[in-house]
């Protein structure tokens, strides 16, 4: 599979493990039914492939897609265009870009090393190859990196771990 994955469990352990800490995880039963999603990348090609892979993914429930990394910080903020939360609701994954106008995505995750949000979890979906750029992330309190892929199974394949993530993180906060 060409899809690069660098994991950071300094956060939460997640994607291979079944354990938690010292508690078990049962993934037959997730806390959740459904995750909502932001998705925050320039490139419209990008945000198709997401799109058409998660209309597969019947748990995933994308809120809003997002341009750069200013829209992004906007919208986990609620302000401007963003303001109502009936209409852009607080998600609960960030599928975040780092190549981005304006504020990239590492600005982002500067941004929310300042701010509080316990239950969102950010998946970086990036071009680069660089371990520079994947510690990083992890630096910055990424949980998960993700090289890019336009093939859809390949997508489909990352958002299947990142949903065991949501998933294990979930109910070791629900134990």
């Amino acid at each position: 599979m060409a899809i690069a994955i660098a994991q950071f469990p300094s956060k939460t352990e997640f994607l291979y493990s079944g354990v938690t800490g010292h508690k078990a995880v049962d993934l037959m039963n997730p806390a959740k039914k459904t995750y909502s999603v932001l998705m925050a990348d320039d490139s419209e090609d990008d945000r198709f492939f997401l799109r058409r892979a998660m209309d597969d993914c019947e748990r995933f429930r994308p809120v809003a897609e997002v341009q750069d990394g200013a829209e992004a910080i906007a919208y986990l903020k609620g302000e401007g265009e963003f303001a109502d939360r009936s209409r852009f609701a607080m998600p609960d994954l960030l599928l975040l870009d780092l190549k981005m106008p304006r504020a990239t995505g590492f600005d982002v995750l500067e941004w929310l090393k300042t701010e509080s949000f316990p239950d969102l979890k950010v998946a970086v979906l990036s071009g680069s190859v660089l371990d520079s750029d994947k510690e990083k992330c992890k630096r910055l309190g990424a949980h998960a990196f993700f090289t890019k892929s336009a093939c859809v199974s390949q997508i489909k394949a990352m958002l299947h771990q990142v949903e065991n993530m949501l998933d294990r993180t979930a109910q070791a906060q629900a134990a």
